[in-house]
């Protein structure tokens, strides 16, 4: 088989997505292509602080087996174990904070997703599938010379950690599939995804397998269980199949509910399909129970939860002339026989953008023009009844309950589209009011937070009282110096045809970009907006060290002096690149030449796509106001003016 057909695969359908992109929402695309693509998101974490974030709390409460999720980063002591795309592996020693120092690193050949720490073990997931054939990269760029995975699928990558200095790989297990979510559960670790697609060699060509027919029949999803008790006997302990996908996953010490998307063509209308997995044994092994399927569609493992033998779930059903949200009910007393206890409907004709339950409520966010906050009463599971809203502006898309308070990251559409984080008093759930909001941004910008689709870039310090959460935005400074001709394509054999300064156009427009990280104190009243820091690249990751804010991109780590917190100043750095390559990062964490490239429309029309797209990295104009995926669809657009103007042309 061509270890490269699933990568072909991923590849184009990316490419698809891309081109949808601008009409169906990016955040909505981008964290959907991380979740059914080939890279496995949340894999399973450990550290000596558990993080239980959206998984059960009753199970969690118990304490008999923790529950904790994976990372890019992990923080055990002062040492701060990092996943970078460009890098690898890496360890940093932050004893003094003041001056943190890259001690080790190692490369892992394909794509390092996420990992969780145990003992003196590292657990990271690999991805076969970088995605990278769709990008001409910059020349100089590491990710150009990035040692290509020989698998396929997912793998757990084992790495020696005892001796910070020389991290080291023990070895490998093939997850036999593509990852899509894990935890560690106690001694466990618990990894759902879908089965590789099976191929057929075709006589005429046997070097271009194509898919098996029962690929398009049923997808196959599975569940695996590697014991990481002992850390010098690490063992795969068991692994069941089920139909369906297994997209996401919500996780007590004695279940794993796997969901994955599923669509009747005889009913022309999607489903969830939630698949319970018995997961008692201590040991590992697996046993799978019964299974629901649930009218409409989920975006996040948070629109569902278990409570006190009560499985709940949030979905959001679209079809011709309706858009519906509804929470269902369903009693899971007996594994096996999973019956529906009760449904409410929420609100038509809006979509469901957050969902987080906490005990017996759950609290909801819809969107279309503005963001109702709904407060739902299920402590008769049978009976979810809707006790109060709010309409406030813009959406969240991410909640996290703090007792009778809300603190909520999304979106403000009130001038321009920028983050923002709201406080919400619910102490009475029948009327919800929002105590205070801070915006991120100057107005009417388009301002970028890691935060808003990525939760875990959502930090709350509840010791300093401090919320941090990252953003980018890009302003514009005037320059009167007149265009010259472009720089020479990557790679490539000259200029753009029709090169040369625009006619009628001497100055030009050069973004300067802005990658921060804001400082906002919250207490039982409400929220104060304090400073805000730079950083090199877009911050992915915030935590503390000693009495220093961390904030971690893909160019390195800072620590921030936060004495004064209305003027934070960077402490020490750890830089991941050094010289030139540092110096390239800008807006986004491709590299780039910080040269700006004037485009004329005439030498758009005459180029292939290849050697657009590779203007179009190239250009930190672009770079800086328009993220990879619009890039894609831009590029497509103007593919098919090209096209269609060589057609009127005849």
């Amino acid at each position: 088989m061509n270890p490269r057909i699933p990568n072909r695969l991923a590849t184009r359908l990316l490419l698809t997505c891309s081109c949808l992109a601008l009409l169906a929402g990016c955040d909505t695309l981008l964290r959907s292509n991380a979740l059914t693509g080939a890279a496995g998101l949340d894999a399973p974490a450990a550290s000596p602080a558990p993080e239980v974030s959206g998984d059960s709390a009753a199970g969690a409460a118990a304490a008999v087996r923790e529950i904790e999720e994976a990372d890019v980063v992990k923080q055990v002591g002062d040492k701060i174990y990092i996943l970078n795309r460009l890098k690898g592996f890496i360890i940093v020693d932050a004893a003094d904070a003041d001056n943190p120092k890259v001690v080790g690193s190692t490369e892992l050949p394909g794509n390092p997703v996420e990992m969780f720490v145990v003992d003196r073990r590292a657990f990271v997931v690999l991805s076969a599938d970088y995605g990278f054939d769709l990008i001409l990269l910059p020349a100089g760029s590491p990710l150009a010379g990035a040692p290509q995975p020989e698998f396929n699928g997912s793998q757990i990558a084992i790495v020696d950690i005892a001796d910070p200095t020389r991290p080291t790989v023990l070895g490998k297990i093939s997850l036999a599939g593509f990852a899509s979510q894990s935890r560690r559960v106690g001694d466990v670790l618990y990894v759902v995804g879908r089965n590789l697609p099976s191929f057929l060699t075709d006589p005429l060509d046997p070097d271009n397998p194509v898919l098996a027919p029962e690929y398009y029949e049923e997808e196959r999803a599975f569940v695996a269980s590697i014991n990481v008790a002992d850390p010098a006997d690490i063992r795969p302990v068991d692994r069941k199949t089920f139909r369906g996908g297994a997209v996401e996953m919500h996780v007590s010490t004695e279940a794993i509910f796997a969901a994955g998307y599923l669509y009747d063509a005889d009913l022309a209308q999607s489903f969830t399909r939630v698949q319970y997995a018995d997961i008692t044994d201590p040991t590992g092994l697996i046993e799978i129970r019964g299974a629901v399927r649930v009218p409409g569609h989920i975006r996040n493992r948070f629109y569902m939860d278990d409570f006190e033998r009560t499985f709940r779930i949030c979905t959001q059903s679209r079809g011709f002339g309706f858009n519906e949200v509804r929470l269902f009910t369903y009693d899971i007393s007996d594994p096996d026989n999973i019956k529906p206890l009760g449904e409410t409907e929420i609100i038509k004709n809006e979509s469901l953008r957050a969902v987080r339950f906490d005990g017996p409520r759950a609290y909801v966010v819809t969107f279309l023009q503005i963001d109702p906050l709904f407060v739902i009463d299920l402590s008769d599971p049978a009976k979810p009844t809707v006790t109060g809203a709010l309409d406030v502006p813009g959406f969240s898309t991410h909640i996290v309950p703090r007792g009778d308070r809300l603190i909520a990251i999304g979106i403000d559409d009130t001038e321009g589209r920028r983050p923002a984080v709201a406080y919400y008093d619910v102490s009475d759930p029948t009327k919800p009011t929002q105590l205070s909001r801070v915006i991120l941004g100057p107005p009417y910008t388009f301002t970028e937070s890691e935060a808003v689709y990525d939760e875990k870039a959502f930090k709350i310090l509840d010791e300093l009282g401090l919320i941090v959460i990252p953003f980018s935005h890009a302003s514009f400074d005037f320059d009167e110096t007149p265009i010259g001709p472009p720089p020479p394509l990557i790679d490539g054999p000259g200029p753009l045809p029709g090169g040369g300064p625009l006619p009628g156009a001497t100055p030009s427009s050069r973004p300067k970009c802005v990658n921060a990280v804001q400082l906002v104190e919250f207490s039982d009243r409400g929220l104060k907006q304090r400073g805000w820091f730079d950083a090199r690249s877009r911050v992915q990751r915030v935590g503390i060290i000693s009495d220093r804010i961390f904030a971690i991109s893909q160019a390195g780590l800072q620590t921030i002096d936060i004495s004064d917190r209305d003027n934070p100043v960077q402490a020490g750095e750890a830089a991941f690149f050094e010289g030139e390559e540092l110096a390239r990062f800008g807006c986004s964490d491709f590299f780039i030449d910080e040269v700006p490239i004037p485009i004329p429309i005439d030498g758009i029309l005459d180029l292939t796509v290849a050697e657009l797209l590779a203007q179009i990295i190239r250009s930190t104009d672009m770079c800086a106001t328009v993220s990879v995926v619009p890039m894609i669809s831009l590029v497509a657009g103007m593919t098919f003016m090209r096209r269609g103007r060589r057609r009127r042309r005849k």
